[in-house]
Order: structure tokens, then sequence, then C-alpha cells
């Protein structure tokens, strides 16, 4: 009876949150595929526009925004920084439990758009320092391969429940979603009951930012998601969280690494120490 009056909770929990972002998910996907070439236009104007229009569609929530940047990049129509810029900026389907956590009163709205903010300030700093990491060391990257980019035409309402919400959130990502937060809710319960905060935190801030950004190397969603319960819960600092969500680009590295996985070695090398660096600034100074 008390692992159930446990596990109900959380199971109640992680359901509420899943279904906001499920929703969330479906809007996103629509708004993507509805303006997402008047947008990729704007990248072939200049590089340092192409370094804002790959943060503005690397904070979307979810991977949609980036695998259509993944795209440009693999076609050789977007370089090394507008890369960076994209993986900085995204936080994958961890964005989508944000705000849905900011929706609940988990977490303050203000913090959400906070984070969301600096993630596109960070993502098109990091970009221009990619470029010129990439110039001074002269790095070889993108060798364009004849990738065929998804179109927004086939935009009937059967193909998008049939390929989008189905085969795409419900196959792949939203039963996955649901997992991780509910694993996360009571790993989080049973720190704070078994471990204490205080305990945990024992272990150095510094040692808590290096793991949370190794945790961030992980090209996929999910083991961030404890980070975000942990924030929620007041056990690690902003600062822990941000650079983790620089380091992680959720399922966004995937196309590339079937691509090149020299180039999506260099990406996450270079978000690894980027992301810890700017983490290791803030905690410093306390955040």
């Amino acid at each position: 009876m008390d692992v159930l009056s446990a596990v109900l909770p959380a199971v109640e929990e992680s359901l509420r949150i899943t279904a906001i972002i499920f929703v969330l998910m479906i809007a996103v996907e629509l708004a993507v595929l509805k303006y997402r070439d008047r947008i990729i236009r704007l990248t072939s104007k200049n590089q340092f526009l192409s370094y804002i229009v790959s943060s503005f569609f690397g904070i979307i929530p979810g991977c949609t925004g980036t695998f259509a940047m993944d795209s440009l990049y693999m076609s050789g129509l977007l370089g090394f920084g507008g890369i960076i810029a994209v993986m900085i900026a995204t936080a994958g389907d961890e964005a989508f439990l944000l705000i849905s956590m900011a929706a609940t009163g988990k977490i303050a709205a203000a913090t959400v758009i906070y984070l969301t903010a600096l993630l596109f300030v960070l993502g098109i700093l990091g970009g221009l320092l990619a470029d010129l990491w990439v110039k001074r060391f002269r790095i070889r990257f993108c060798e364009k391969c004849g990738i065929i980019n998804h179109r927004k035409a086939e935009f009937g309402l059967s193909h998008f429940v049939r390929e989008h919400i189905y085969q795409h959130i419900i196959r792949k990502h939203i039963w996955r979603i649901f997992v991780w937060i509910l694993a996360s809710v009571v790993a989080v319960e049973l720190i704070q009951k078994y471990l204490g905060v205080i305990s945990l935190t024992g272990m150095g801030a510094f040692y808590l930012l290096l793991a949370a950004s190794i945790i961030g190397i992980a090209p996929l969603s999910g083991p961030n998601v404890l980070l975000i319960m942990m924030f929620s819960k007041g056990i690690v600092p902003f600062s822990v969280l941000l650079a983790n969500s620089i380091v992680q680009d959720g399922h966004g590295l995937l196309p590339i690494m079937g691509f090149s996985i020299r180039d999506a070695v260099k990406i996450k090398a270079f978000n690894l120490a980027f992301g810890f660096l700017v983490g290791l600034i803030l905690l410093t100074l306390g955040l």
C-alpha cells in the first residue's frame, strides 16, 4: 500500500505533464511545417544572419527545427557555426517539459523564458566562435551529400496524422518522454527521501556541473529530464541546468552522426567545452 501511495502520484503527475507535452508537440510540428521554408531562405543572406536563424530554430521545442538545420548542413548550405548555433540553442524534448512544468507551476515561467533567451543568445555567440575556431585551425567539416529534404507539400490531414502524429510523435517520442519523466519523478523523490539535498550537493557544485555537462553528451532525450526535475526541487543550481542544456541536443545530432561521425564529434566537443565554461562562469557568480 505504501508503494502504491508513492507510485500513483508520480504516475498521475507524469501523465499530466506528458499530455501537455503531446499537445505542444503537435502545435510545433504544424508551425514548423508551415513556415520552415520561408525562414530557411534567410540563412542564405549572410553568415551572421545564419547564426540568428539557426538559434531561432534551435529554441523551437523538440527536434523538428533542429532536423531542418541538419538537412541544410548536410546539403552544404549551412556552415559549422550555423550547426553549432542550433545545437547550443536546442533543449530537445526537454523544452516541452520545461514549458509544461511552468504551466503547472513546478518551475517559474520567468525562469523558462530566461533560460530560452540565454540559449538563443549563446547559440549566436557559440556559432560565431565556432567559425573563428574553424578558420584559425583550418578544420575541415561538412562535405556535401545528396540528402533529400522533407518538404511541407504533403500536408493533408491524413498524412499529417499518420506520418507526424503517429509515426513521429507517438512512436518515437511521447512514450519515451513519459517513461523518462516517470523515472525522474520517482528518482528525485528517492533522492530527497534517502539522500537529502545536503548529501547530494556535498559532491561539490563543480562536480555536479561536470556531471551535468557529461550527461548532455548523449545524443538523445531522456537522461537530461532528471536534471530538470532536480532543478525544480532546488537540488541543482541554474548554472548546472544551463550547462546541460547547452551541451545536450536531444535527438538533433542523430542525422549528422549518420552523415559524418567526425563532424558529430567536433560538434559535441565544441559544445561540451562551451557549455561547461559558461556553466562554470555562472557557478562562480553564484547562479
